[in-house]
């Protein structure tokens, strides 16, 4: 049975960009992608006020964190594309690469108000996605470009419960920004007219975590990420040989898109003066995405033009498990080195399961100035695209293929410390 096209044939760029099913992004500081996000119970910089605002407690001065995450992404699909509105419409063999470099940044702050209570405040890309096509080959009547940011300032407070247990919570601020472009046909190439489909959200949630201290050395960590629903309003521009006067515009889009929520249970241990020892568990109910469906498309139906079509962007995902395994050896004062092992779940039939490696080192600059690089690099077999089809309108295009899922994740940040 043919599947329904789905967002998955460009969210397949951010999957493994992200090491997170679909388009979610771990990699919130250059610690995590050192470690692979196994480290959200450590709590030893400011960016526990996004992963566990519960172990802001920890932090016993004011300090400032600010960098930024690039990937690289090979997202090449190899196999054959049938377009029905071409004057050939049998498959035809491509080849094409969607993978880019994509920068995330991140910025976070933590500052002590009492001895039970400190604050923080955080600008992070918790869901994030690019991949572009380009025009040069039929896969553009499937995708051509595909954006999606998602900026998010959480300003948080962490509460000393008694002296070993903490709790903290925070809201979520974001905006999203989102482009979805194809191509539209029906005539053949001479008739191409591009769809580009824009738009912006803003919306609310809240995060929560605790924290507890068994001793100075070995703590636990459960954080909680809300779901959080934006209502896109979106306009459309229709540019080619089937638009009247060769464009139009069309400013009734609309789409709703929910993010799902996660819920992390992490523990830090230090095993001596040399090593730490870290994990994360965390589940992904991506069932509360479905589906994304961009309304008042504009296109051709019946043979003539229609501004009330509908794109299905991404339906079927089902929700994931990811678990981290990370360790930490300080050479001396001045330098750390940092490894971790990363297993993620696909959250899409044509999606693969991940496996990562992580590495990652910290230097100690002076008293206050601290630098963190860390890498990671996602393992996975090749996705197969087995009769996924899309329609718009009069428009089917029908894609069979190998889609490799290879991403390297480079980080770099810098601490200060405010003392």
């Amino acid at each position: 049975m043919a599947k329904r096209f789905a967002l998955f044939l460009g969210a397949l760029g951010l999957s493994v960009q992200a090491h997170a099913a679909a388009f979610q992004v771990w990699e919130q500081d250059a610690v995590s992608a050192g470690n692979s996000h196994a480290g959200r119970a450590v709590a030893d910089d400011a960016s526990t006020a996004y992963y566990n605002p519960a172990g802001l407690l920890l932090i016993k001065n004011q300090q400032v964190i600010g960098g930024g995450t690039v990937t690289l992404s090979d997202i090449r699909f190899q196999g054959t594309a049938a377009v029905n509105t071409l004057s050939n419409p049998g498959p035809q063999s491509l080849a094409v690469q969607g993978g880019t470099y994509k920068f995330i940044p991140f910025v976070h702050y933590a500052a002590p108000i009492t001895d039970r209570v400190a604050f923080g405040l955080s600008f992070v890309e918790p869901f994030a996605l690019y991949t572009n096509y380009g025009s040069a080959t039929n896969f553009r009547y499937a995708t051509r470009l595909n954006e999606i940011d998602v900026y998010d300032l959480t300003p948080s407070l962490g509460i000393g419960v008694t002296d070993r247990f903490s709790i903290g919570f925070g809201l979520d601020i974001q905006r999203l920004v989102a482009e979805f472009d194809h191509a539209t046909t029906a005539v053949g190439s001479s008739g191409d007219t591009l769809s580009n489909n824009s738009g912006h959200a803003h919306a609310y949630g809240y995060h929560l975590g605790a924290l507890y201290q068994f001793s100075p050395s070995t703590r636990i960590g459960l954080s909680y990420q809300s779901q959080i629903v934006h209502q896109i309003n979106m306009s459309s521009t229709y540019v080619g040989a089937l638009a009247p006067g060769g464009a139009i515009s069309n400013p009734n889009l609309y789409a709703r898109i929910t993010l799902p929520p996660t819920t992390s249970l992490s523990a830090f241990h230090q095993l001596n003066k040399q090593w730490d020892l870290l994990g994360t568990v965390s589940y992904t109910q991506w069932s509360a995405t479905n589906p994304i469906i961009l309304n008042n498309v504009t296109g051709i139906q019946g043979g003539t033009l229609n501004n009330n079509l509908q794109w299905v962007l991404l339906q079927g995902y089902r929700n994931t498990w990811d678990c981290a395994v990370g360790a930490n050896y300080h050479i001396n004062d001045t330098w750390l080195l940092r490894t971790g092992l990363g297993y993620d779940q696909k959250a899409a039939s044509i999606e693969s399961d991940k496996v990562a490696l992580a590495l990652g080192t910290h230097y100690q600059a002076t008293a206050t100035l601290g630098f963190d690089l860390g890498w990671t690099h996602l393992f996975s077999t090749q996705a197969q695209i087995n009769n996924v089809v899309q329609t718009v309108g009069d428009q089917s295009v029908t894609l069979n293929g190998t889609m490799p899922q290879n991403t390297d994740i480079y980080a770099l940040q810098v601490k200060w410390d405010i003392l």
